[in-house]
């Protein structure tokens, strides 16, 4: 009598796991095969058209590096605006003489004063909202670049293969990182901004690398 009653027990549980609702169904084969599914080559397409890059076509007008370095260092006003000058006027060449410390004048909406000033009022702030955050300049005026340019090309490692298509907030791969990033000589590691700072030779420009991203902080041209 058990054996019987163990028998009707697994005979049931084995219906219940064979059993399907689709069996004899039209769904019977969409259940065994995704709609996006191509048997014949194993590969799965969602059937959705492919999503546009997620990345601005904005990225065609970032900023060359000089014109971003000229942005930077432009002369800005430390003053608030009163809201009575021309905001056009502000980083766009206007005709308001500067004051004593060679500062423009304020200008731009109330209370607004050099790097507040929002960018349709400011061609200098324009400019700079374009330029990525990895690859601001640093403020290094020109005898400094000409010293750094100067003292990289003549240490005696080797141009770096494929230096030349590497920019401000470019990241070294790890080869490049490991046979061309060298600290930075000693004559020039002590100024200001670069201290700590790596570089890799160009053919005709020297970059400057934070070593612990391995990103390009700056570009150095003859």
């Amino acid at each position: 009598m058990h054996k019987t009653y163990y028998l009707a027990i697994a005979t049931g549980f084995a219906g219940v796991l064979t059993w399907s609702p689709l069996v004899g169904s039209g769904h019977a084969q969409s259940a065994r095969t995704s709609p996006g599914f191509a048997p014949n080559s194993g590969q799965i397409n969602p059937g959705s058209e492919p999503h546009p890059s997620s990345q601005s076509s904005a990225v065609s007008d970032i900023p060359s590096p000089e014109k971003a370095r000229a942005a930077l260092l432009a002369p800005i006003s430390r003053q608030p605006s009163t809201g009575d000058a021309p905001a056009s006027t502000t980083g766009t060449g206007g005709q308001s003489p500067p004051n004593a410390a060679g500062e423009p004048p304020p200008s731009g909406p109330i209370s607004s004063f050099g790097q507040t000033i929002p960018a349709k009022f400011s061609k200098r702030n324009d400019t700079l909202d374009h330029v990525p955050i990895m690859a601001w300049p640093l403020r290094l005026d020109d005898a400094q670049l000409k010293s750094i340019y100067d003292a990289v090309m003549a240490d005696k490692s080797q141009p770096v293969a494929g230096a030349e298509t590497l920019h401000p907030a470019s990241e070294l791969s790890p080869d490049e990182a490991l046979h061309g990033m060298h600290p930075l000589p000693q004559s020039v590691n002590g100024i200001d901004g670069v201290r700590g700072l790596y570089f890799v030779k160009g053919k005709s420009k020297a970059l400057l690398v934070d070593g612990p991203t391995r990103t390009v902080v700056a570009e150095i041209k003859e």
